[in-house]
């Protein structure tokens, strides 16, 4: 299915610089994203993107979609805990239909699946420069 990826690094030159394969995101600071709200971003932009495609390939009587996706923080350890998701739907759609879509769309959303089924999770530290870490 492939790979996607991300990174983000910081300097003391140059603070924080945040990368995917279709640019640079303004992370932190007093204008920037908090990784969190990028994270719930991410679940709300996936969900959205297959609404849509819902809604067109069967050309669904829906003129806008939105969808809100809030974490709830929860101490020790520190995480988002719950995520509500909200989506709205102007359209004529029955309650019946709406749901259905929401559903098939929401398992089709590889961020939701991954919030739903938990990634195993993996970190390994490599050295930038030749210098030892320090002890």
């Amino acid at each position: 299915m492939g790979t996607h990826y991300a990174t983000c690094s910081w300097s003391s030159t140059s603070g924080y610089q945040a990368l995917t394969p279709n640019g640079e995101i303004k992370m932190f600071g007093e204008d920037g994203h908090r990784a969190v709200e990028l994270m719930l971003l991410s679940a709300a932009a996936c969900l959205d993107f297959y609404l849509t495609e819902y809604v067109r390939e069967r050309k669904l009587p829906v003129s806008q979609l939105h969808v809100t996706c809030e974490g709830e923080i929860t101490p020790h350890p520190e995480r988002v805990s719950v995520i509500k998701t909200t989506v709205k739907i102007d359209g004529e759609l029955t309650e019946k239909e709406a749901s259905k879509m929401v559903t098939m769309c929401e398992r089709t959303c590889k961020v939701m699946n991954t919030f739903k089924h938990q990634p195993q999770v993996h970190v390994a530290i490599e050295q930038l420069s030749k210098e030892p870490l320090h002890q």
